[in-house]
């Protein structure tokens, strides 16, 4: 049976679900329409990509695909800003390398962080490496 639950808050959502990148489909069709609903059209592609990237990076690295190993995702939305969380029980990762290291260009992945950094005002991971908090600020236009 597949683990997905969604709960809804008034300024954001949580997401607990096993590691499955189809779930990472279904987390990111929740965020859009959390978006919408609260006007944020011209942030969406960025608030999208980040999350996917970050929830990919969960399920496939962290969590290594495994369905017995959770992945949890929040977004919350203050003023004029979103934030988002991810996190697995995974080993953890030696990011402080990874943060500052460039994808080759004919490499079919490592582009994860590059295009997180790219896309956001603020990038934390913990100590671990198991937890990463990014912040985007939201376009005024977007909250007219």
């Amino acid at each position: 049976m597949t683990h997905f639950a969604v709960t809804k808050k008034n300024d954001g959502l949580e997401i607990n679900m096993q590691a499955s990148l189809a779930l990472v489909d279904r987390a990111v069709d929740e965020v859009t329409v959390f978006c919408r609903d609260r006007g944020i059209s011209r942030s969406l592609f960025a608030i999208v990509i980040t999350m996917r990237e970050g929830l990919t990076n969960a399920v496939r690295h962290g969590a290594s695909l495994s369905p017995d190993s959770p992945v949890r995702f929040s977004i919350f939305l203050t003023d004029d800003t979103i934030h988002m969380e991810f996190e697995d029980k995974g080993p953890g990762f030696d990011w402080q390398t990874m943060i500052d290291t460039q994808a080759a260009s004919d490499s079919e992945g490592g582009r994860g962080i590059e295009i997180m950094r790219k896309y956001c005002h603020n990038m934390a991971y913990s100590k671990r490496g198991c937890r990463l908090h990014l912040s985007i600020r939201i376009s005024g236009e977007d909250l007219d």
